[in-house]
């Protein structure tokens, strides 16, 4: 995957595992024996993978102040958007199943209690009927593209809690 060979570019004799805001911040080994240029360089070359794949990302901004259980709501407004996206796809006949992957968390537990409950009651704004199983939780280190998720993740939080829109 193009993701491995950016790795391998910068990194050849090292295993590197891409966090947005490891890189940006420039705090943490390998990161911050490079400089600010480099960095740039690899956050960029990882959109440009990003925006060049055929995948589709979903995430939910929300004000935690604002929000009672913020987890529980920007799960629900998660397989919401998730489950409009497969029912979509369904229409133009498409008949997919949908799984939602997670890096590991301690909320591991109550998000898959959330889906099952979810399911056969559905969510305050209806039903929801395409998943294929409760959440899977693995390590960001064993595949790309939960890293690849975490960049996305990063750039909503600077979105929104910064205004930066830089790529």
């Amino acid at each position: 995957m193009e993701v491995q060979q950016l790795a391998t570019q910068f990194f050849p004799s090292a295993e590197v595992e891409f966090h947005a805001q490891a890189i940006a911040s420039r705090r943490d080994e390998p990161w911050n024996s490079l400089p600010t240029s480099r960095t740039n360089e690899i956050l960029a070359g990882l959109c440009r993978i990003l925006t060049a794949q055929k995948i589709v990302l979903f995430g939910i901004a929300l004000e935690k102040a604002t929000t009672a259980e913020p987890v529980a709501r920007a799960f629900e407004e998660l397989c919401n958007r998730f489950d409009l996206f497969l029912k979509r796809l369904y229409a133009q006949g498409e008949k997919q199943r949908g799984l939602i992957i997670f890096d590991k968390t301690r909320y591991e537990t109550r998000l898959q209690t959330l889906l099952t409950k979810y399911r056969s009651g559905g969510t305050r704004f209806g039903g929801v009927k395409n998943f294929a199983d409760v959440p899977l939780f693995t390590s960001s280190a064993s595949t790309r593209l939960l890293q690849l998720a975490d960049l996305v993740a990063y750039a909503l939080f600077r979105r929104y809690e910064r205004g930066d829109t830089r790529p």
